[in-house]
């Protein structure tokens, strides 16, 4: 699986560059992108500059411009105009004004359906594909097996994956307005008592989730990713941490082995995990 990665500086390109990433995408502080706390470029040239250096490595660079409100899309579109011309390879969206307005204005480029959009099935993938999808970036919430009519789409529409055992909302993110700040206050995460009762929210467990990462790559995901944190270590460690999974799901494994072994990788991230959040 090619490795995806969410940066918000020269800084970070570099650092992930040498990793190994296959793939960058960012955001622009003037467009909203979804994620609260994120890092982002400041400048159209800053992320231009950040794509030429991406490609010259024989990379690809992708922009993100999830959440753009009515007054932001013809802002937004000619934002994504001029990247697409000087050189970014493509960009994500979750907005279906935003793609009808780049069909209408002729923009090319590839389009990534964000997660955010919340893409369910194939029938909602075959509509999408009309203004331009060139892949999608599957919802969250699906198991591989709801996947699966996405995955194997009859269109060659390809798919990629967060690495869910680490990033993973509950509740559909797309559409879910919960208090969220960088994993601090996470209303969604925390256990609420009723009486002498306690409740947390329905999860799905690590062991669960590394499955699922498992069927994923054997459907034929083509990329995991890691998105974009407000604290540039904690990317780091998941990034490091998809790199190691992405080795043991290329070595071939059967599913119970590579729940095992990823497990065992887990577990050695945990400790560093640990010490980052204690920084916090």
């Amino acid at each position: 699986m090619r490795l995806q990665v969410g940066i918000g500086s020269a800084r970070e390109l570099d650092y992930f560059l040498a990793a190994g990433a296959d793939e960058f995408y960012c955001g622009l502080s003037a467009i909203p992108s979804h994620v609260e706390g994120a890092r982002n470029f400041s400048s159209e040239e800053e992320i231009l500059t950040a794509a030429a250096r991406a490609r010259a490595a024989g990379r690809r660079m992708f922009f993100a411009a999830n959440e753009v409100h009515a007054g932001l899309l013809a802002s937004t579109a000619a934002v994504i105009k001029r990247l697409a011309a000087g050189g970014v390879d493509g960009v994500i969206v979750k907005d279906l004004a935003l793609l009808d307005l780049l069909r209408r204005r002729r923009v090319k480029t590839p389009v990534i359906l964000s997660t955010l959009a919340c893409c369910l099935n194939a029938s909602a993938l075959g509509f999408y594909r009309r203004y331009g999808v060139a892949r999608l970036a599957l919802p969250e919430q699906l198991t591989a097996a709801e996947a699966a009519e996405l995955v194997r789409n009859p269109w060659d529409i390809e798919t990629e994956v967060f690495l869910k055992s680490r990033e993973c909302c509950l509740n559909f993110n797309g559409l879910c307005f919960l208090d969220c700040r960088g994993g601090l206050s996470n209303a969604c995460s925390k256990q609420y008592r009723a009486g002498k009762k306690t409740f947390r929210m329905p999860a799905v467990t690590p062991e669960e989730h590394l499955g699922e990462l498992h069927d994923y790559c054997r459907l034929g995901v083509q990329t995991l990713k890691v998105g974009r944190s407000p604290c540039e270590p904690m990317s780091r460690l998941i990034f490091k941490e998809s790199a190691a999974l992405a080795a043991l799901l290329k070595a071939g494994a059967g599913r119970a082995e590579f729940v095992r072994e990823a497990m065992r990788v887990r577990r050695a991230f945990d400790r560093a995990y640990a010490l980052v959040r204690g920084t916090l």
